[in-house]
């Protein structure tokens, strides 16, 4: 991370995680608004009817409720600022795993200053170096590579030119690699 703190620039990070957050808030703050100001009107001043109730809630509570409703952005805001702490590094966590997936490869997972889940990046970084060392080819020095060509020889009937030896080996190499991966290997009957 670079000595600026880096700000975010998306609104959302995970859309519906961060929508039923907000909408849950929402309901939330409806309800217990408008269970704590009925429940003080009926208490304090006992209303005959409906009618009577809902004149004396606007009465009443009609400033506190405007305030409030003035209030809910803001803590809308401030939920969502919260959830991004979460949100953002889970995103980052599954673009990190698709990568390692598909390729076997993935940079190393940074979060932001004051986001959650700092560990478990630090673990997905370990599991994520272990596995790009275990898919990487073992370096072969000339006299490794010179058996390798002689043992894929002594597998053919014939005698192989130089060029058939090279693209043999070639294909060890890329069977070797794609056995680690389970992929289907190349076909030494076929040279160019």
């Amino acid at each position: 991370m670079t000595a600026q703190k880096k700000r975010r620039q998306q609104l959302f990070a995970d859309r519906k995680l961060q929508g039923a957050l907000l909408a849950h808030t929402t309901i939330y703050w409806f309800f217990s608004v408008t269970l704590i100001a009925v429940c003080w009107i009926i208490f304090t001043q006992q209303p005959e009817t409906s009618y009577d109730l809902f004149g004396q809630l606007w009465l009443n509570c009609g400033p506190a409720l405007l305030g409030s409703m003035v209030l809910l952005p803001l803590v809308l805001l401030d939920c969502l600022r919260l959830s991004h702490r979460f949100a953002g590094p889970m995103v980052r966590f599954q673009r990190a795993m698709r990568e390692l997936a598909q390729d076997g490869e993935t940079d190393e997972v940074k979060l932001r200053e004051g986001d959650y889940w700092v560990e478990f990046a630090g673990h997905l970084n370990i599991v994520s170096k272990k596995l790009q060392k275990q898919s990487q080819p073992a370096k072969m020095g000339p006299a490794e590579e010179a058996d390798l060509v002689e043992s894929v020889a002594a597998t053919v009937d014939y005698e192989p030119s130089q060029t058939e030896n090279l693209h043999r080996l070639r294909c060890h190499s890329r069977a070797r690699r794609r056995l680690r991966a389970s992929t289907p290997i190349c076909r030494f009957d076929k040279l160019p």
